[in-house]
């Protein structure tokens, strides 16, 4: 959910996106660009801005360019609903934002990965200088680094899992909520100035 005409002049005007903005000169092969000729290639490309969420996520900058929608003492009981949803539903986007990719693209077993093999190095080192344990009892040593691999293991199965089922709440709410939007736009219960951050 983000303002084209926002992301175009960001990727313009704003240093954050230079690779991004090298990459769009390449495609036009030109070196003068407006935002309009921007804006024109993100509908066309929608890879490119799969790319300006990918730097707003590394960045922790949202992408969720939706205001808050202003309730008007002329707005019917209907259209109300509605907002209300919206303005739910933006938040409910905006913070699970980070689970906006499924976990295929995280770096979930890297990062426990090391944490396991660390703490098994911790382990080694201690038994190490402080016992004699591989010598008397080094089943029992191998058996607790097995351990410990095995609740690695079960740790990242469930982050895997939290963040499997974040992206799958997150991918119903982004539907429902962009074509409550559309709806909304189509039927003038409120305008694009009204929704989206400029």
């Amino acid at each position: 959910m983000v303002n084209i005409e926002k992301v175009s002049n960001q990727i313009l005007n704003d240093g954050l996106y230079n690779t991004l903005l090298f990459e769009i000169k390449e495609k036009l092969s030109l070196q003068n660009i407006t935002p309009i000729m921007i804006e024109n290639l993100l509908r066309k490309d929608p890879s490119l801005i799969q790319e300006y969420k990918e730097i707003n996520r590394q960045s922790e900058l949202s992408s969720i360019q939706v205001k808050e929608l202003t309730i008007h003492k002329i707005d019917t009981y209907k259209i109300i609903k509605i907002k209300k949803e919206i303005n739910q539903n933006v938040q409910i986007l905006k913070n699970l934002e980070n689970f906006e990719t499924d976990s295929k693209s995280s770096a979930y077993s890297i990062w426990i990965g090391s944490v396991g093999v660390m703490v098994i190095f911790m382990a080694h080192n201690v038994i190490a200088l402080f016992s004699e344990l591989y010598t008397s009892d080094s089943l029992l040593v191998y058996g607790l680094f097995a351990l410990i691999l095995f609740f690695t293991y079960i740790g990242y199965i469930k982050i895997k899992k939290n963040h499997d089922a974040q992206h799958e709440i997150f991918k119903k709410v982004y539907v429902r909520t962009q074509n409550m939007i559309e709806d909304g736009l189509k039927a003038s219960n409120f305008t694009y100035e009204e929704v989206y951050e400029k």
